[in-house]
């Protein structure tokens, strides 16, 4: 039996990549029989470090969990930033979020936050974190190198047919 009813993971999935796909599968296989996936900085785009948008990004999202078989199980939320606070993003993960009894965090200060909002939290293995990680996709598409082995086939379908590359050049080109 699962630990949890429901956990929430929360990230920014700038793009989602496989170390993700790793860590739903295992929280899914071992710890709950659900999950919320919480895209933080939703409200943030079109810059280097958040290239996609919320709802691109829950896009891919959608698409990646379909591709796996295991979208039944998810609820995908769209988490804006309160800026300078923690405490009031998670807060408002709780009110855009179904009810949820655990938070899955690597993070000591999301851990920090959500533990004294009286919720469990716990931690998860990293999953090969140097290979998979947004930064290096991210990285990959602004250089036009191949991104197939990080991330789900999914994700990289979606990518191409919406330029991710492209977009991922321009944010880089328009810094100032």
């Amino acid at each position: 039996m699962k630990k949890f009813k429901r956990g929430l993971y929360w990230g920014r999935f700038n793009p989602p990549h496989n170390g993700h796909l790793k860590v739903i599968r295992h929280l899914l296989d071992n710890k709950c029989a659900g999950l919320v996936i919480a895209i933080g900085s939703a409200l943030s785009s079109h810059e280097p470090r958040n290239p996609f948008t919320g709802g691109e990004r829950l896009l891919m999202l959608k698409a990646m969990l379909e591709e796996a078989k295991i979208a039944g199980k998810c609820v995908i939320v769209q988490v804006p930033d309160v800026p300078g606070s923690y405490s009031a993003t998670a807060h408002n993960a709780v009110l855009l979020s179904p009810k949820f009894d655990c938070v899955f965090t690597n993070r000591p200060v999301i851990a920090d936050v959500f533990g004294q909002m009286g919720f469990a939290v716990e931690s998860f293995p990293d999953f090969e974190r140097l290979k998979f990680n947004a930064t290096g996709v991210r990285k990959a598409l602004e250089t036009g190198k191949s991104i197939g082995k990080l991330v789900p086939p999914a994700v990289g379908k979606w990518l191409a047919e919406n330029g991710g590359a492209k977009r991922m050049r321009m944010v880089e080109l328009d810094q100032y």
